[in-house]
């Protein structure tokens, strides 16, 4: 018996039938897979640590004459009473020759003078740790966003080790 002569058998017919629309589904589905993680990893998602980093205006896409970026330690992304969205970011610089508070400052174009002054107090808190009461703010001109460098001792780290704290807030 043959498959042209399975008007006995139309079970089989049916059988063949689904197999070919299972593959069918198979295919069309494993293809929207690949389209959609394609698309995914394309543009992630922004995740609040991204929304952060665009808020104190040091993400990394937002120049890209940068040519290379520092990565927060620590993010804290929460809104003020008022309603508007306030950042709170850390990077903690390790020191040396390639990795130092002067290139942190290069790469993000940031002056390399300022005052002595305390941390913000919501700084203080929103963060993980145990932050310092005062830090260098740097003197630039973003509004809505202060820039505090502590460096830390050369004796006991590599020379031009610092954290560098951040609280910026906007719409």
């Amino acid at each position: 018996m043959t498959l042209a002569n399975s008007g006995d058998r139309p079970w089989m017919r049916w059988l063949l039938g689904a197999f070919l629309v299972l593959c069918v589904l198979i295919t069309v589905g494993c293809v929207w897979w690949g389209v959609a993680g394609f698309l995914r990893t394309r543009n992630p998602p922004d995740t609040d640590a991204t929304r952060a980093e665009r808020l104190a205006g040091l993400r990394f896409r937002t120049d890209a004459g940068f040519g290379r970026y520092y990565i927060p330690a620590d993010v804290v992304l929460s809104r003020a009473a008022d309603g508007s969205r306030v950042a709170y970011l850390h990077y903690g610089i390790a020191g040396g020759d390639n990795v130092n508070v002067e290139d942190f400052l290069d790469t993000y174009r940031l002056p390399r003078t300022g005052t002595l002054a305390p941390l913000p107090e919501d700084l203080r808190t929103a963060l993980p740790g145990d932050e310092p009461a005062e830090g260098v703010l740097l003197t630039e001109g973003q509004a809505g966003r202060q820039i505090f460098v502590v460096e830390r001792p050369s004796d006991t780290f590599t020379e031009g080790a610092a954290d560098v704290y951040v609280r910026a807030t906007g719409p």
